[in-house]
């Protein structure tokens, strides 16, 4: 089965997810594109509101690529125990996979902690979630393309770029070399 766009084709996402998948996923090929999580939609979109910035994830796409957004948390997959990823943006050649966590605040140790702790506690599962349901129609989500992961925080949410390397470095070997990543920003070229 296809769908004609070929980071979605090439993962075979249309059927290892079938009908769930159908209202899942949009594309956008803008050379600067806003990704959202949505509290009144309740799943992640596109904005083209400038007004959004500050709690969005950026993405730059210079060569004008087709990028697709998988909304997967109330959308693809709904109450998953123990929570998933917000959403997917990639191309054909990279997956970013992105958790917004927008509405976090706190400043003590415990607060930034227990926020990330959970955020990646939700990524480590939609890695093992999209691995099991792609490995079942034959496709290697790790052979087939670059794998990252995102958590975004508000503005106003403390720097605490220590404890991110932490965070960084203990995710990557809980998850055989996955990077994770803190900026609001990713770039796809």
């Amino acid at each position: 089965m296809s769908v004609g766009i070929d980071p979605i084709d090439k993962l075979q996402l249309d059927v290892a997810f079938g009908k769930r998948f159908e209202k899942a996923w949009t594309v956008r090929a803008d050379k600067r594109l806003l990704v959202i999580d949505d509290d009144v939609d309740h799943g992640s979109k596109f904005s083209d509101s400038e007004d959004d910035e500050p709690r969005a994830l950026v993405v730059l796409n210079e060569k004008n690529k087709l990028i697709v957004l998988l909304a997967i948390d109330h959308q693809l997959i709904d109450n998953h125990p123990g929570g998933i990823a917000d959403c997917a943006v990639f191309d054909e050649n990279k997956i970013e996979f992105v958790e917004f966590k927008t509405n976090a605040y706190g400043n003590s140790e415990e607060a930034i902690r227990d926020t990330f702790d959970k955020a990646c506690g939700q990524l480590k599962e939609t890695l093992v979630v999209f691995k099991n349901q792609l490995l079942a129609v034959g496709v290697d989500l790790f052979q087939a393309m670059v794998v990252e992961c995102r958590v975004v925080v508000a503005h106003r949410f403390p720097r605490a770029t220590a404890t991110k390397q932490d965070y960084c470095l203990q995710f990557a070997s809980d998850t055989n070399g996955i990077e994770l990543f803190f900026e609001r920003q990713v770039c796809f070229v």
